[in-house]
């Protein structure tokens, strides 16, 4: 048996839609959905994310917005942009906040966080921008006819690295391995990605991708490694101090990326929201 368990389900029709959701919000909470944002900004990392939005520039929306995620916002020159959070690691739990916030209205997604670093030559801190990634998770294929990767958005994945490029540190452009289950990376696989050159490992991008293709939505996702697989054991480094600079760099240009004009032109759609 293959997986889905039903062949082909990837392009049958759902039995419930994002924007069910956002109807059954609006009727039971009175919860008005989310004002018009210029992108929002994924992020995985609970601290990092607490001392971002405690910043006052950065504010909940009024309502707040915690049913669909704890979401706040901050004003740009060109409008407003969100900062997403709290809500975990992995790929059922990211997709779920990206589909709601989608459904009321956001068409823009950049996402940020750790990743281990494959390749002998990734120093923790380094920065990685993914321009596809291995489906070795479940969400995707879901969403996405059989195959081996999930592509981010051309344009957007280029406009982020341009932003990170202006900084002095190298940026790495290349794959990641997208996998659920962290405890479950095994010596062969690793062996056979680095063989492949991907450079990453993280949870949650090939299944972003997925869902923004699906849905017609503009997506990035940049890493910055916080630890090393390339030994012969494991060596974390989350709490080190050239990872967590490495997240604030990330996040400077993904606001840069988001809060600059969005360029003329159709995003690639399979499906659009229901």
């Amino acid at each position: 048996m293959g997986f889905p368990n039903l062949a082909g389900k990837h392009a049958f029709e759902p039995f419930v839609n994002p924007k069910d959701y956002q109807r059954y919000l609006a009727e039971a909470f009175g919860w008005p959905g989310l004002p018009p944002v210029l992108g929002v900004v994924i992020t995985f990392q609970g601290r990092f994310f607490r001392r971002v939005v405690a910043d006052s520039a950065w504010r909940r929306p009024d309502p707040p917005s915690s049913l669909v995620g704890d979401i706040y916002l901050r004003e740009t020159e060109h409008g407003l942009i969100g900062i997403l959070g709290g809500f975990g690691v992995g790929a059922p739990a990211a997709i779920n906040r990206m589909e709601d916030i989608a459904a009321s209205g956001a068409r823009r997604f950049l996402a940020i966080g750790y990743a281990g670093g494959l390749q002998p030559d990734l120093e923790v801190g380094d920065l990685v921008v993914c321009d596809r990634a291995v489906r070795d998770e479940g969400v995707s294929h879901h969403y996405l006819a059989p195959g081996p990767y999930s592509y981010p958005s051309v344009a957007m994945t280029e406009r982020l690295r341009a932003q990170l490029a202006l900084g002095s540190d190298p940026v790495r452009v290349g794959t990641t391995w997208t996998i659920d289950t962290p405890y479950r990376e095994t010596v062969d696989e690793l062996a056979h990605y680095r063989d492949q050159g991907v450079l990453t490992v993280e949870m949650e991008a090939a299944a972003l991708a997925a869902v923004a293709e699906f849905r017609g939505l503009e997506f990035a996702t940049a890493f910055t490694i916080s630890d090393q697989l390339t030994g012969e054991r494991w060596q974390p480094q989350f709490h080190h101090q050239a990872a967590q600079a490495g997240l604030d760099r990330l996040l400077a240009a993904a606001i840069a990326t988001l809060s600059s004009p969005q360029p003329a032109g159709r995003t690639r759609s399979l499906t659009q929201p229901g």
